[in-house]
């Protein structure tokens, strides 16, 4: 589960939420989103940038239930739906590089970088 009480996480939630753009324009009409204060639980009528900056708890609340409510897809979740039986390591990743499935592009561990933070990559446009 992604916490969005971290400024990363609302915000890259948030942008998965209405759908903005590469350029950052949400593609969610306004209606529909949860911050909107039709839908956020408040009276005023607030832009959703003004919800934030006045009720921070509110918000993240907001997203971090919608995020909950739909998971992205990972590489794991995909792995693991289609081999639910994978013999799994202590960090809950199969025994199998994702290398070498060819589903990247390396050969080995990059610098940093465990097979967890690997295996739980989002796939792009991918949500559960």
């Amino acid at each position: 589960m992604i916490d969005c009480s971290k400024t990363e996480n609302y915000f890259a939630e948030k942008a998965r939420m209405t759908k903005k753009d590469k350029l950052g324009r949400c593609k969610l009409y306004c209606g529909e989103c949860l911050l909107n204060n039709k839908n956020n639980g408040t009276s005023e009528n607030l832009l959703c940038g003004a919800f934030e900056a006045i009720y921070p708890e509110k918000a993240i609340s907001i997203i971090q239930k919608w995020s909950d409510e739909h998971p992205q897809r990972t590489y794991l979740t995909e792995f693991l739906k289609h081999y639910p039986n994978a013999l799994l390591k202590d960090d809950g990743t199969p025994e199998i590089c994702l290398s070498s499935l060819g589903l990247t592009n390396y050969n080995g561990c990059r610098n940093g970088i465990t097979c967890s933070e690997c295996w739980n990559q989002p796939i792009e446009g991918g949500e559960e």
